[in-house]
């Protein structure tokens, strides 16, 4: 393949990541009603109707629809970072890490909304709390499988930390990558906590969880992978400029 060509599409597939963030905030937080979402393990069923499925039935289904497509973009620009680190390195444990980190992840953010899309399809054919029962059931593999992204990040982290000789990522940025990985461990308090900041919807276990994935991981790595990717295609472009006819 032309190299130029190939960087141009690899640069589509890095837009992806961006794409894929933007989109999932409007489907998923916006669409389906999850700013936080609703406290299931303090609800019976009867009340996770009336207080969530049933009061905002379409919107979720909208919500969660829209979530199941656009969820696996994100495994195009995992597989983006990984080619970068591969470039920048060779293959080795941490591009491996990084790699099945965000494919696993990426079919988790489209495999959990297409659950919670039928739970909202199935309001009022069903008992509530058979409801309830898939609804933290698809919760529990959705908060509580942390280690999947956490792979991710530490494969990613640990490559940019230790490997001195690549310049695409700053160190800061691995250390950010780690901490962001060990933040994701009190998600497991989420079964056995109605409320408070480690509840599903607490401030620790929501907010600042997906917020510090969002600011201090990926929209810094997103930033640098794209920004390599360009000036590798300013360096493609200038080496035809200069090649003789």
């Amino acid at each position: 393949m032309n190299p130029l060509t190939k960087n141009t599409l690899t640069i589509g597939f890095a837009w992806c990541g961006p794409v894929f963030v933007i989109t999932y905030l409007i489907f998923w937080i916006g669409f389906g009603h999850n700013a936080p979402p609703p406290n299931f393990v303090d609800m019976t069923g009867a009340e996770l109707i009336a207080e969530y499925y049933g009061k905002f039935n379409d919107h979720i289904k909208i919500g969660m629809a829209g979530s199941t497509v656009v969820g696996l973009l994100y495994v195009a620009w995992s597989m983006v970072l990984a080619d970068i680190m591969v470039q920048n390195g060779g293959s080795s444990v941490f591009s491996n890490l990084e790699l099945a980190g965000g494919i696993l992840t990426g079919w988790l953010l489209a495999f959990c909304p297409a659950i919670w899309l039928s739970c909202a399809t199935f309001v009022g054919v069903v008992d509530p709390n058979v409801i309830k029962m898939v609804h933290s059931f698809t919760w529990y593999i959705y908060d509580m499988t942390y280690w999947i992204t956490g792979m991710q990040l530490l494969g990613i982290g640990f490559y940019t930390i230790f490997n001195h000789e690549q310049k695409v990522f700053p160190t800061w940025a691995g250390w950010a990558a780690v901490a962001v990985g060990v933040i994701f461990l009190p998600l497991t308090l989420i079964a056995f906590v109605p409320t408070g900041p480690f509840a599903v919807g607490g401030s620790w276990n929501f907010f600042i969880v997906f917020g510090t994935w969002g600011f201090a991981f990926f929209s810094v790595y997103s930033y640098c992978v794209l920004k390599e990717l360009y000036r590798q295609r300013s360096e493609l472009r200038a080496q035809y400029v200069t090649q003789p006819a």
